[in-house]
């Protein structure tokens, strides 16, 4: 062990000697140290209450052996070869007191104590017999011996040893093996540092094992169950807290729930083998619990919202410090930290007081339900942790069960609570946001309904009007330019009976037209081309012209309405009148096909053709009004001309773009 200076060990017994002096005001239910009795006779210093089956020891004998270090236990102890002098009746549960600051004396001090106890009243068995021990305290080793034999020894650390685990062990567990008359128990422990030996059984498994389990159940496994489903509660409140940065009490939960984890570490782990060192496991058990008391103190501001920037500051300053100078191997001025604890926790109950008290006055003021009942709580731990002192220093009962495990369970109930508040009223909000967002979209709805309606008549009306100024735009243009021009001629007598009908079927076709242009083809070209091959097909019989129809099937075009309609029926019209005006076709061909991304409809005849650009430059007024047409619906419109006829193309986009590029035009 490490040593310090002499100045350091008088300020150390005079701090432990204030703290000390308020301990008897503080705990008045303290059992008092039965006074050692002398030896008697064998069999008159053990009490065997009997209860069904078991034997309940109160009453054993003591020796104490001063040594210099832990040493191996033998494997066969003979009473005879104990020293016959020295042995103490004592009453069970036994202490030792535990020296809050050791001293300076050089060597690793130890003590051998053997507590006898006498079962040969207990009638000899070759039955299965176990000895019970709730409980036995102290940086050392224990080895178990029946008539002499080694039953059962410690392994692992002296320091982490198993002390919160009870021991159930078989006195015979050999078949037919009898019961021993002796037990000899020993514990190689240091000087300084107490003692802590609880009552005895002796019996069946039947009588015990129960014992032993609810003993185990209270002392070790609730203890990591708890602290456990702790720890896992965090992990998930770290999981919500990285998908939502900005709620730090999901992250302080976890920070608590990991530190209260490695703080309750030592009730449940030892009595085997530990993979880090005593040291640094002593180090991180005194860290955490400082940790611990900060992380509350700053759970608890967030929620009170009324920070305390100097105490915060001066704590972590603390805390840092503490956990600096008691790092394993760094300082050669303190002894090592085990020795310590009982008085580092002393220390640090006053200044967990201090912090909590601020805190539960400010939740007060604050009338925070959430601070109050954390604030509430550390009342509740300081008094636990409080009696946890008293044990540890072998001040109560060492029979008597660790309380800060539960006031770690405690405290994982009330966080969790608190985090399932935050969490169901995360959601109540949400709901209650979805609510009168519900509300308002209903009513932007109901106000949007008004808003469409009014466009849909006012669009309808735009569409009437549109349509009205196509019909009577085209009328004009076609069918009222034709008849104008039939009754000047008329009028002037220039034209014959048979001229004058051609000129008013001319005019029907026009009407026609216009009024197929208004039937609905939903986007179906071949069913507009159809509803124009009705109508043209007699006017080119009559003329002795052989009409082909090779449409072939071709996709639909969305964008086709009644004004694209007409524009589509004209441009064709224009083509057929114009081989019926200027060629001496035999043979119309009309057809259809799908190329580049677009549809094609072609008209071929086997007349003598004509120049393009003779015609262009003429005027050519019908074949500009099937460019400006196309244009219009965004398609092209090309000539190949030859001696052996004509082929007309007109080329529509499958999805035509709201501004229709200017129309290109394809010359063969």
């Amino acid at each position: 062990m490490k040593l310090g200076s002499k100045s350091c060990w008088r300020v150390g017994q005079l701090i432990a000697k204030l703290l000390l002096a308020v301990a008897p005001a503080l705990l008045p239910c303290a059992n008092a140290a039965e006074p050692d009795e002398p030896a008697g006779p064998a069999g008159t210093t053990q009490a065997f209450p009997q209860r069904e089956g078991a034997i309940h020891i109160t009453r054993a004998e003591l020796l104490s052996v001063v040594g210099t270090g832990y040493t191996a236990p033998p494997p066969r102890v003979e009473d005879a070869k104990l020293p016959a002098d020295g042995w103490k009746a004592i009453g069970l549960p036994h202490t030792v007191g535990r020296e809050l600051v050791p001293d300076g004396a050089s060597g690793a001090r130890t003590v051998t104590d053997w507590y006898r106890i006498d079962l040969s009243r207990m009638a000899p068995s070759n039955e299965p017999r176990l000895l019970y021990l709730p409980r036995w305290k102290t940086l050392g080793q224990i080895a178990v011996y029946g008539d002499g034999a080694l039953l059962y020894q410690s392994h692992g650390s002296p320091i982490h040893n198993g002390y919160n685990h009870p021991l159930l062990l078989p006195l015979n567990a050999t078949a037919g093996t009898l019961s021993p008359q002796s037990v000899l128990i020993r514990v190689d422990r240091l000087r300084n540092s107490g003692s802590g030996f609880s009552t005895l059984w002796v019996g069946d498994e039947a009588s015990l094992s129960w014992r032993y389990q609810l003993r185990q159940l209270l002392q070790v496994q609730l203890p990591f169950m708890g602290s456990a489903a702790f720890l896992a509660v965090g992990a998930f409140a770290f999981a919500v807290w990285l998908g939502r940065r900005r709620e730090s009490l999901y992250l302080l939960f976890f920070a608590i729930s990991a530190m209260a984890f490695l703080r309750t570490l030592h009730y449940y782990a030892g009595g085997s083998y530990i993979p880090i060192s005593d040291d640094w496991f002593e180090w991180m058990t005194v860290s955490s619990l400082l940790w611990l008391i900060i992380l509350i103190h700053l759970f608890l501001q967030r929620l009170h919202q009324q920070p305390s920037v100097w105490l915060t500051r001066i704590s972590i300053g603390l805390v840092l410090a503490c956990n600096i100078t008691t790092l394993p191997h760094l300082s050669t001025k303190i002894v090592n930290l085990y020795l310590f604890t009982p008085l580092l926790n002393l220390a640090v109950l006053p200044v967990a007081v201090l912090i909590f008290t601020v805190n539960l006055r400010k939740s007060l003021r604050t009338q925070l339900t959430e601070g109050q009942l954390v604030a509430g709580w550390t009342v509740f731990a300081v008094a636990l942790t409080s009696y946890d002192g008293l044990l540890q220093n072998n001040l109560v009962s060492p029979e008597s069960v660790y309380m800060s495990p539960y006031a770690i369970i405690s405290l994982f109930f009330v966080f969790s609570y608190i985090m399932f508040q935050r969490y169901t009223g995360a959601f109540a909000e949400v709901g209650r946001l979805n609510k009168g967002l519900a509300q308002r979209l209903q009513a932007r709805e109901a106000e949007l309904e008004q808003s469409y309606q009014r466009l849909r008549v006012i669009e309808n009306q735009n569409m009437l009007n549109a349509e009205r100024r196509r019909l009577m735009q085209d009328m004009h243009d076609g069918l009222g330019s034709s008849l104008i021009s039939a009754i000047r001629s008329v009028e002037r007598g220039a034209m014959t009976e048979a001229e004058i009908s051609r000129v008013l079927k001319g005019c029907m076709e026009d009407l026609r037209l216009v009024i197929d242009s208004m039937e609905s083809v939903e986007a179906d070209l071949l069913l507009l081309l159809a509803t124009m091959r009705f109508r043209l097909a007699p006017r080119i019989e009559s003329a002795g012209i052989t009409l082909q129809w090779e449409v072939q099937p071709v996709p639909s075009l969305p964008w086709l309405d009644p004004d694209g309609a007409l524009h589509i029926l004209r441009i064709v019209q224009e083509c057929v009148a114009n081989v019926l005006r200027h060629t001496r076709a035999t043979t119309i061909c009309v057809s259809t096909a799908t190329v580049d991304d677009g549809v094609c409809v072609v008209v071929e005849d086997n007349g003598g053709g004509f120049d393009l650009q003779e015609a262009m430059r003429r005027g050519g007024r019908g074949l500009r009004n099937q460019q400006r047409r196309a244009h219009a619906i965004g398609g092209t419109v090309g000539w190949q001309s030859g001696a052996n006829g004509t082929r007309f193309t007109l080329w529509l986009p499958l999805h035509r773009k709201a501004e229709t590029d200017k129309a290109a035009i394809s010359t063969f």
